[in-house]
């Protein structure tokens, strides 16, 4: 599809990246330089390839360069720890690491120099790879239960039919080419999408990583490039519209939004604005980045919509028999969306790719089919959640905390909603630790899991509380009423400067934690770069000079309040 958009428009613009314009025709033939070394290695049909590419032109010629050659994608966040890397490296054997990140370059195969175009290697020409529909284009992992990442395996057939429907339903129809804006990390699967207004002809401007989480500058970042095309996890399109998203003298003409439930404010805000047009996108990373979606100005409340072409959808009970329209069940998803399998996870494919007449994948999404036909999503039937758009079973990390020594026991809740959810650990310690173990117990997860599955806070408990099953009773493990990942702020402290008090609310009203003191650690307290933008824009409305990388840098509540300014008091003379 590719290959067909560059002999229809070679000279068109494709990508904008680092300041450079990209044509169909250059991305092809780096894309192709870069197939022809990949072969070299030993690429071909079925053959993952791990590319670890941190955010720049690279990463979308690495990306068009596996497919050149029938091989697997397979992306990773180069900032991920290493031994984070490590697991999705052995994702198959024999595997291929390809990078441009200079910590990974002893062990890639291929390191990629900043133009993106590698040595194209002696020899004649590479053939193209046999057509094989059925086989896998790529592997995404998402959070496992097992305290490793499980990876998904998703077919050609099923990124075809995605492109189909996206061009159906979100092209526009008078075949103009659209500024879209390429905002995500490229290990989320919504990463696709940008890509395949990319192969229907678009100018797709990748957004940079210091702009990307920054809703302020994302929406200047919006302007400048007259972007028309805006996909987001609701929570951030929520602060990117809090900025001035839809206000000025240029606004995006599609707004698309997914990896999350969409709050009723947010639904109607953007169903008010005339000349808008918002979709929402639901679907599993088992079936293909989006298996339903629902225009907003269809329908007053959210929802996640109808099924896309080839796909169906059915609510069903314990037993997978459908319900009746209106009664909560759980969400089963069948057709051309499906993933191939869970790789190397046998047990965990049949139990979760089920046949009931068809094959059909066990979401575990709770949800409703409404009167009118659109589905409502109601919530989770197991423990996993959604933090900032990422799928997280609170199993893995619990794996990872009963690993670390000092740790006898572990269970994990996430309390919150949207923005503010946040995940806690509760630990039992073996005899003799003490408060170190738990503060240090951060900073020891953080060694091998990402930041999303690094949990704000660490309770020590004497025992964790169990059911009248024995089972370890989660609705009994209360939010935090402190920072306990934060000893010194637990302790109470010294008084707080007015600057400080300053500061500290704000800590407290954006985080949701209760004693905060001057050594408070925003990161700590579970803050990321959503809520410390939202931290910059409050400080700045108090007459800080202040950004977010300012917030992200400095962190504590102490050299926070250094920005901000001090009223003096004017004596008045009576």
């Amino acid at each position: 599809m590719f290959e067909r958009a560059v002999y229809r428009h070679p000279d068109r613009v494709a990508l904008v990246a680092d300041g450079v314009r990209w044509t169909l025709r250059g991305l092809d033939r780096a894309s192709t330089q870069l197939s022809r070394e990949l072969r070299v290695h030993g690429a071909g049909t079925g053959v993952p390839v791990v590319c670890a590419m941190t955010r720049s032109v690279r990463a979308v010629i690495a990306q068009l360069a596996v497919g050149k050659v029938g091989a697997v994608h397979v992306p990773v966040d180069p900032a991920a720890p290493r031994a984070r890397v490590a697991v999705v490296l052995h994702t198959g054997h024999p595997s291929l690491l390809v990078t441009d990140a200079d910590h990974l370059a002893a062990q890639a195969d291929i390191v990629l120099p900043a133009d993106g175009r590698p040595a194209t290697p002696a020899g004649p020409a590479v053939a193209p790879p046999p057509r094989n529909a059925t086989g896998p284009a790529y592997i995404l992992h998402t959070s496992g239960s097992t305290g490793r990442p499980k990876g998904v395996v998703v077919g050609h057939s099923s990124v075809v039919n995605l492109y189909q429907e996206l061009a159906a339903r979100m092209f526009p129809s008078d075949g103009a080419s659209r500024r879209v804006a390429h905002g995500l990390p490229f290990s989320f699967d919504a990463a696709w999408n940008p890509l395949l207004w990319l192969v229907g002809g678009h100018e797709v401007h990748l957004v940079p990583e210091e702009i990307r989480t920054d809703p302020e500058q994302y929406v200047g970042f919006v302007r400048t490039h007259r972007i028309a095309v805006v996909e987001a996890v609701p929570t951030f399109l929520d602060a990117m519209v809090a900025a001035g998203l839809l206000d000025g003298d240029h606004r995006p003409e599609h707004l698309l939004m997914g990896g999350e439930a969409v709050g009723e404010p947010l639904w109607s805000r953007l169903r008010a604005t005339t000349g808008l047009t918002a979709t929402n996108l639901y679907g599993p990373t088992e079936c293909t980045v989006f298996t339903t979606s629902c225009r907003l100005s269809d329908r007053e409340l959210p929802a996640i919509g109808r099924p896309i072409g080839n796909t169906g959808v059915a609510v069903v009970d314990a037993d997978l028999r459908p319900v009746p329209a209106g009664e909560p069940g759980e969400l089963l998803v069948s057709g051309a969306c499906l993933a191939l399998a869970y790789h190397d996870l046998p047990e965990l494919t049949a139990a979760r790719f089920v046949t009931t007449g068809r094959r059909a994948y066990r979401t575990g999404d709770r949800c409703r089919l409404a009167p009118d036909g659109n589905v409502e999503w109601l919530g989770r039937l197991d423990d996993q959640v959604k933090i900032r758009g990422h799928r997280v079973e609170p199993g893995e990390i619990e794996h990872a905390l009963r690993a670390l020594t000092g740790v006898r026991q572990a269970a994990v809740r996430a309390h919150g909603d949207g923005a503010t959810t946040r995940l806690a650990a509760y630990v039992v310690l073996d005899q003799g630790c003490g408060p170190d173990t738990a503060a240090d117990i951060r900073g020891r997860l953080a060694a091998g899991l990402p930041d999303h599955l690094v949990p704000a806070e660490v309770v020590p408990l004497a025992a964790l509380p169990l059911d009248a099953h024995g089972k370890v009773d989660r609705s009994a493990l209360a939010p935090p009423g402190r920072a306990m990942a934060n000893p010194r702020s637990a302790t109470g402290g010294e008084p707080l400067s007015p600057a400080q008090e300053v500061v500290a609310e704000l800590f407290r009203t954006l985080l949701g934690v209760g004693t905060v003191d001057a050594h408070s650690d925003f990161t700590a307290l579970g803050g990321h770069s959503l809520t410390a933008a939202a931290l910059a824009d409050q400080l700045r409305g108090r007459g800080a000079r202040c950004s977010l990388r300012d917030v992200l840098r400095l962190r504590t509540v102490a050299r926070l309040a250094e920005l901000v300014p001090v009223p003096t008091e004017r004596s008045t003379a009576l």
